[in-house]
């Protein structure tokens, strides 16, 4: 008997990133609002995706400092420089159809170009930054509110004697260049920029809460503050500046668009490429298009971090990664999606010094121990036995976090980013000591936690080193302490 293909196929088993990630959203909310709060940080956003799939978004603080409003999973942000993940998928897309190669030059498409600098720069080498254009021109002050972003007019007149160095000689990062891809897409297409971009972008994947600059969609933008640094004494939270959002002009296709993190994972992941686990999603390029574009072409001059078209590519804890950052007057954002797992993450933030890489980074961080096989301490224990243990605890020296991830238990000094190479999971002793396996001899290495208990669950701990910690909610620090001999 003829057997129809879906059914004769091997069932796909779940994507053992799906748990790994649950674990870590579970415990981000709490992770991050406390680096939120010392870091003194408006409010922020986070999503995660998995094979395409929404797994858990959350967020923090505020979108409106003064007005007391609180940071919505809805709210939008200024994605920025992410808007080049987009520009150069649409660049990808034209190609296909052929109206434009990546080798055309850019004369070709805008004939005010001839006989300039940018005249033989090829479409290709705009979209790795490695054209020699200036990063954004002589008088770059629209970054901080001076004047008006560049206008086409301006845009062009910038390009034609923009050259800094020569084609190919050295990475050099340029808006102008993505701006320029702008112009091109709206002559491949026959139309403008940000009618294409919601057109062949954002409604072919429903990202309901983007858009490729200021408009009527966005309605729910989140307020822009700025640096802490240059707020003065005495640097709190109420000091910063709020920032104004403006139209980014001709310089849309290089930092124009807003979006959500849930939005942003669902392009992510639109853009894995298709692996025997995962079919890849063909609804904005096929895949030789993806695999082109996650190619190494640019190393960026940093160790590790490269580019390809339109997309940074960086290995984050020994995970390969493509993905964008953001820096937008006001707002600082950074995504990632990890070929190998599925994964998608995005991280925004409302500020200016917004920490998203780094609170990004240790996520991805905190992925990689929930990641890791259980030592045979756990063997038989359920979910209710480690969830007993978990908690924030506090001491003079600091706060500690006791937190299940992955099935597995990790004491983690809140506030300090997790390193996977120096962090293992306790071990379970019995019913009350879990044993610490830190390989810095100069922490607690061999030295066991022996936990006190109470109706709420773990009331205290001591160790390793000896000192108590007690549940945070029941910490208080005196004002002075006392030598106890007197």
């Amino acid at each position: 008997m003829a057997t129809d293909d879906a059914d004769s196929a091997p069932a796909r088993s779940a994507n053992p990133a799906i748990p790994v990630w649950t674990s870590v959203l579970a415990y981000a909310p709490r992770f991050l609002e406390h680096l939120r709060g010392v870091e003194r940080q408006p409010g922020f956003q986070l999503a995660v995706a998995v094979d395409g799939t929404l797994i858990g978004t959350c967020s923090g603080g505020f979108s409106d400092v003064a007005a007391g409003t609180r940071m919505g999973d809805d709210h939008q942000f200024r994605i920025a420089s992410h808007s080049k993940m987009f520009t150069a998928t649409a660049i990808l897309q034209l190609a296909e159809t052929g109206r434009l190669t990546l080798e055309d030059a850019l004369a070709d498409h805008l004939p005010e170009l001839a006989g300039t600098d940018a005249a033989d720069v090829t479409v290709g080498e705009l979209l790795s930054h490695s054209s020699g254009l200036t990063r954004d021109g002589g008088d770059s002050d629209f970054w901080v509110l001076g004047r008006p972003f560049p206008d086409r007019s301006a845009l062009l007149e910038t390009a034609a004697y923009g050259r800094i160095i020569s084609r190919h000689e050295h990475f050099k990062y340029t808006n102008i260049g993505y701006g320029l891809l702008g112009l091109v897409i709206e002559a491949a297409s026959g139309q403008d920029y940000r009618d294409y971009a919601r057109e062949h972008l954002v409604r072919p994947l429903g990202l309901t809460g983007t858009g490729p600059d200021l408009e009527a969609g966005a309605d729910r933008l989140a307020t822009g503050y700025g640096s802490l640094m240059v707020a003065g004494e005495p640097y709190t939270l109420e000091r910063r500046t709020v920032i104004e959002h403006i139209d980014t002009a001709a310089l849309s296709a290089a930092t124009g668009f807003y979006s959500t993190a849930a939005d942003v994972v669902r392009f992510l992941s639109a853009l894995l490429s298709e692996t025997p686990d995962r079919p890849g999603d063909g609804s904005l390029v096929g895949e030789h298009s993806k695999r082109r574009m996650q190619r190494k072409v640019e190393s960026a001059g940093v160790p590790g971090r490269h580019y390809g078209l339109g997309l940074i590519l960086q290995d984050v804890h020994g995970h390969a990664t493509f993905g964008h950052s953001g820096g937008y007057p006001g707002h600082l954002t950074r995504s990632w999606a990890l070929p190998e797992t599925g994964v998608a993450l995005s991280v925004l933030t409302n500020a200016i010094d917004g920490p998203a890489t780094s609170w990004g980074e240790q996520l991805i961080a905190l992925a990689t121990l929930a990641a890791r096989e259980a030592p045979a301490s756990y063997s038989g224990l359920a979910p209710r036995e480690l969830a007993r243990y978990t908690g924030r605890f506090a001491g003079l020296w600091g706060v500690q976090d006791i937190v299940e991830l992955g099935g597995k238990l990790f004491c983690l000094d809140v506030g300090s980013a997790p390193d996977p190479a120096t962090t293992e999971a306790l071990e379970v002793l019995d019913g009350s000591r879990l044993l610490s396996k830190d390989p810095n001899g100069f922490a607690g290495y061999g030295e066991e936690l022996v936990f006190e208990f109470d109706d709420a669950g773990a009331a205290a701990f001591r160790g390793p080193g000896g000192m108590r910690m007690v549940r945070q909610a029941d910490f208080a620090v005196p004002e002075r302490l006392a030598n106890p001999a007197g």
